[in-house]
Parts: structure tokens; sequence; C-alpha cells
């Protein structure tokens, strides 16, 4: 008699990409019915898992297996024909479509094999919407919802493709707290009425116990610890998660190392008795749709670090400081004024330079040259009675891209550059913008080591240079440590403004902070 397992499983799998293993010898079960939640910190392989789990990737060495058969997927749509879906954080709908026209992408149904049969997909989207709670229209456009109704839309689309497994990753990151409930009360409901196997990544362990029935937790792509949720204390989940890292300061002086000398020598604390730097940045219990009461102060010419894990509302403060997202509560002040952007403009004439954690995306144009990138914010600094001065702006350009060391044709396009050199043209464009505010979210995300460490120097001669406030966001610890000389700690959107200094943490520490608040405190800084 032939066994057979109703379980989507990875069995011993391995995953490299050149030196780096992000995925050592892992093996996971997901049952029909069952939410398995699966947590690590950044970079621990949890999207590497769900990528190969999904048919993205393909691991190096061990099987997938679906109900005890080996399970050869060559790309995404192969898994979904297996009945195994993926939703990530960013979202695959397409937003000029229709509700129905998504559920229906690729699947239409057609009149004798030719017209499109909408009224018949409307219908059907209709009964799949009302099964799931979501009270739209079938024929509204996506781009019409909210954040909240989009993720749902995605979860039905899956659904409506018949999984048997669907893998979330952090599905709540961009939701507020009535909408989680919501989405973990649909995912628990979908386990259990319709025998779906989930499997959950999700930085947050309030969320995870409260839908999951086992949890899997990983660190440095390995799996340390799994089991039934009424058997794993959440203590134990976060130690560890946090666990084997070097202790308070050790880990901060490594990182500090990176950095070239001149750099390092600029970290310093204010000497005793003396006044700390000015309060270039003070937010007092600021409030959007992705915050929820924040506070802290970032001084002139120091370099405040921003850390925290996926949702926790990190790189939404700077969005919200730069007048892209609205800010709905609390105050802001700039240099002691009252301060409420409504649109980057607002931000730019204030004095505040922000580089997007999308580079590509939203950092610059592709096609045009790193010369006309670095000037577009201050073109009108080089109009004069209506001309552009063009041969002036080019020439100021040109020198600020020299300060900042690029390297690579600056008259040939964007697109042609490497990703370090990318992201030193658009501190070049800093420079020439001589903010009194600097907004970084991941600055050195996607560039090699040698780039990385000449853009964390750029950043700290900027501040301690010419007094400039700077804010960077980064998920790497090293990086936290290595760059700033404050540290604050965002967890569940919010922060409440307590500062610590570099060498009196480390990596582990960073961890705990950002995962629980029950913990005993790490000592503030002075």
């Amino acid at each position: 008699m032939t066994l057979t397992y109703k379980v989507l499983e990875a069995r011993n799998v391995s995953k490299r990409y050149g030196q780096t293993r992000a995925i050592d010898d892992v093996s996971i079960t997901l049952a029909p019915g069952e939410v398995h939640g699966l947590v690590g910190h950044n970079g621990a392989g949890k999207s590497t898992l769900l990528r190969m789990l999904s048919g993205a990737e393909r691991p190096d060495s061990g099987d997938l297996l679906l109900d005890g058969q080996r399970l050869q997927l060559g790309s995404p749509g192969e898994a979904i024909e297996k009945g195994v879906s993926c939703v990530y954080q960013e979202l695959s709908i397409l937003e000029n479509l229709t509700v129905a026209q998504n559920l229906f992408l690729g699947r239409e149904l057609r009149h004798l094999r030719i017209l499109l049969d909408t009224s018949v997909m409307n219908d059907e989207a209709v009964a799949y919407l009302e099964e799931f709670g979501l009270a739209v229209s079938p024929t509204a456009k996506v781009r019409d919802l909210t954040v909240a109704q989009r993720q749902l839309i995605e979860v039905i689309t899956a659904m409506h493709r018949n999984a048997r497994f669907l893998l979330l990753d952090e599905p709540t990151s961009a939701l507020g707290a009535k909408q989680i409930e919501e989405l973990l009360a649909t995912i628990r409901r979908i386990a259990d009425a319709r025998g779906i196997g989930v499997l959950l990544v999700d930085h947050k362990l309030d969320e995870v116990y409260a839908v999951a029935d086992r949890v899997t937790a990983l660190r440095n792509g390995a799996v340390v610890l799994s089991g039934p949720t009424e058997q794993v204390a959440r203590g134990d989940v976060v130690g560890v998660i946090v666990g084997g890292e070097a202790g308070r300061g050790a880990r901060a002086g490594a990182a500090q190392s990176e950095l070239s000398a001149p750099a390092q020598q600029t970290r310093a604390r204010p000497a005793a008795g003396t006044d700390p730097a000015p309060i270039a940045v003070e937010v007092r219990g600021l409030t959007s749709e992705a915050l929820n009461g924040v506070s802290l102060v970032a001084r002139g010419g120091r370099v405040l670090g921003v850390y925290g894990l996926v949702g926790s509302g990190r790189s939404d403060l700077l969005r919200a400081l730069y007048g892209v997202d609205r800010v709905t509560g609390g105050e802001i002040l700039l240099f002691g004024t009252p301060y409420r952007p409504s649109t980057a403009k607002d931000a730019i004439a204030a004095g505040l330079a922000f580089l997007s954690e999308d580079r590509k995306g939203e950092g610059f144009v592709p096609k045009l040259t790193p010369i006309t990138n670095v000037t577009l914010p201050v073109l009108a600094r080089f109009s004069r009675l209506g001309a552009l001065l063009l041969g002036r702006a080019a020439d100021a350009a040109r020198e600020s891209l020299a300060s900042v060391e690029v390297r690579g044709n600056v008259d040939a396009p964007m697109e042609d550059l490497s990703g370090g050199n990318q992201q030193k043209v658009l501190f070049g464009r800093v420079v020439l913008q001589r903010p009194r505010i600097l907004l970084l979210d991941e600055p050195t995300k996607g560039v090699d080591i040698g780039a990385k460490a000449e853009i964390q120097a750029i950043v700290r001669s900027l501040a301690a240079g010419s007094d400039v406030a700077a804010i960077v966001v980064s998920s790497e610890e090293e990086e936290i440590l290595a760059v700033s000389d404050d540290i604050v700690v965002f967890r569940n959107r919010t922060c409440d403004g307590t500062i610590y200094h570099p060498d009196e943490l480390g990596v582990g520490d960073l961890r705990r902070l950002a995962w629980t608040s029950d913990q005993a405190p790490l000592p503030a800084a002075s």
C-alpha cells in the first residue's frame, strides 16, 4: 500500500548566492488546514524559502515534495498549476484592471472562445468577494481600492486559482490594526473551512501566535526552532532569533572598522557638561496611515540611525517627513518651527533631501545622464529670466559627482552605471541640494561591499562636515551600528524616542529591542 502524504514539503533544501548561503539544509512541512508561522530576522532566509516553494527559485540541493511526490518547479506558473500560490509583499495585481479582471487574468471566460463573458465573470467574482466578506464591486478598478482591500484581492485571486497551499510574505506590513485583525481572521477561516495550508511569514509574534498552529524560526538560513505554537514560548522564539550574536558593544566596534579613519573620527558623544548639538527635527506623537504615535529627535551634525523590522514604520517615518505620506496627527518641528508638508516640494523648500529605498523606481530617471539626474531638483537655481543655464548646471553637477567619487561615464545614461555608482550619483544630487536635513532609506541596499563602505563614509561626512541632521533607515544591524551617532528602534509602527548609542549595543541587542518590548530595558543614552 502506498502512503500518500497530504503535505507540501521542503526536505533538506539549500540555496547559495555566490559565497552567501541563504538557505542551509532546511526542512519544513505544510499540511492542509494548517497555518504555519515562519519567523526570523532580516536576512534569515524566509523570502528565499518562499521563492523556492513557489517556483521562483530552484534549490541547489534537497527536494520539494507535494503529496509525497517530488516536485520540479520551473516557474511560479507551474507552482500555481500544482496548487501552490504565493502572495508577496509587493502586490502583483494590476491596478488599471477591475477586480473581476484580476481574478480571471489569464483564465478569462469567453463566448464561443472569442468574446469575453464579462457578465458571468462579474457574477462569479461577486460570489467570491461575498464569501471572503469583501464589500467591493467586481467592476471597481483596483487602483481605487484601499491597501487592505488590495491585499485581500491578492489573497482571493490566489484562492480563485484553486490554491491548496497559500504562501504569504508579510501580508500585514502595510495594514492598520483593524485591517490586520480582519486579514488574520480571513487566513484562519481559509485554513479551517477550505482546508488550505497557509505558510505565514511575519515579523510580529503577536500575529503569529494569534493565528498559527505551528511556528518555525530561521536564523542564518537554518531552522533553529520548530513546533506547535502552544508548546513554543514566545520568549524562546525571540531568544533563538537574536541569540548567537555578539553582545553589547562588541559588534559595534567591528562594524565601525568598515569606515575610513576620518569617518570614524567624526563619531563622538557630546563631552560631559557641554550642550548637545542643536535639535534639527523633533517629532511628537506623529500619526499617519502607517504610523501610530512616533516621537524622536534628530540633531544637527549627527546621524540618527532608525532600526526596525519590516512593517515597523521605519520607512514610513521618512515618507511622512518628506510629504509623500499624509500626516494625520502629532507634531513635527524643524529647528523649533512647526512643519507639516503636503508635498515633496514643501519638503525640498524646507531644506529636506530624501533618498528612497526604491532607487530604480523612485530615485532617478534611467535614460537620463547622471549630470541631468543630479540637477533635476535644483534647476531653478540655474535659471535666469526663464532661460536654463545648462553649462553652469552641468559644471555644478560634475563638481558634485566628483565630490562623492562617482566612477563611470557621467554623460551616458544612468542605467549604464553599476548599482553602487548609481547610488553615489544620488548622493551627488544631495550634495548639490545643500540640505539641512537628510533622509536616507536603505542607502547601501544592493551595492557591493566596497561601495557600501564608501557610501557610509559619505553619510558621516555629510552630517559632520556641514551640521546636516541625517536620519538613516537600515535593515542591516551592522550598518546601523557603523554609521550612527544615535539610534532609535521602531516596533509595531511606533517609537518612543529612546536614544541608544552604538557603543552600548550589539546586533543581538538591536534585534531584541525590535522583536519584543517586554524584555528588560537596555541602557539609553544620557
